[in-house]
Parts: structure tokens; C-alpha cells; sequence
């Protein structure tokens, strides 16, 4: 009797880790679960062109990227540019106190998101404006 109590127990907690599990996990976490409206920067290295594509559409053709070529250290593969038909983009961003577009990570050692021109970063002023309340 005392080990069916602990059997049922024991699959009751099971059950609720295996709900509490599903529901906080939501979707799958994938690709798929970006929005098509979200959109994100992106800078060519062989034309200079900068524009906005999908960020779905950028981690899909990412991915296909990876599939296509894969090496043995997960490196980020240049994407086909929409403006000059060769392989360049990269990630990108535009900065929001002097409109600049440049490649994500142009200032070594610092902000994925510092503008090389002006030296602004948003997530350095968000640190700023929460550290300051």
C-alpha cells in the first residue's frame, strides 16, 4: 500500500512538471514564431548597400545558408544581397542619433550596436536610463 502511494505520487509530480513544462515553453521558439512585420537592418560588404529585410526571412536564408555549407565551426555565412546579387549581407544597424548603417559589431571590444561615426550605442543608453531611475 505504501508503494502505490509513492506511485502515485511520484507520477502526479511527473505530470505536473511534464504541464508546467508545455505551458511555459508556448511555441516552438523557432523561426517560424518571428513575426513577418519584424523587421531588422542589414549591410552588404560588397556594394555598401544598407536596407531592412524580414528578420524571419534573414534567419530562414541563414539557416539554408548553414545547411548548404556546413563547417565544422558555426560561423555566420553571408547572405545573397538583394541590391548587387553577391554574397555580403551581415547583419546590421541603424543608429538612431546619426542614421549611419554599419555592420553589427564595427567597434571591436564594445556594443554589438555602437555607431562607428558618432559612437552612440542604444543599449548602452537604456543601461544608462535604467541605472539612472
Amino acid at each position: 500500500m505504501k508503494n502505490t502511494i509513492y506511485a502515485v505520487v511520484i507520477a502526479a509530480c511527473i505530470l505536473v512538471a511534464v504541464v508546467v513544462f508545455v505551458v511555459r515553453r508556448g511555441g516552438s521558439g523557432g523561426v517560424n514564431d518571428i513575426p513577418d512585420t519584424q523587421m531588422i537592418w542589414v549591410k552588404c560588404n560588397k556594394c555598401g548597400q544598407g536596407y531592412e529585410m524580414s528578420e524571419r526571412q534573414y534567419y530562414k536564408e541563414l539557416e539554408e545558408k548553414s545547411k548548404a555549407n556546413p563547417t565544422p565551426i558555426p560561423v555566420a555565412m553571408p547572405l545573397t544581397c538583394q541590391k548587387c546579387s553577391k554574397d555580403g549581407i551581415v547583419r546590421a544597424y541603424k543608429c538612431e542619433k546619426c542614421g549611419e548603417i554599419f555592420r553589427a559589431g564595427s567597434v571591436q571590444g564594445d556594443f554589438e550596436d555602437r555607431c562607428p561615426k558618432c559612437k552612440h550605442s542604444a543599449t548602452e543608453a537604456k543601461r544608462k536610463a535604467r541605472m539612472s531611475q
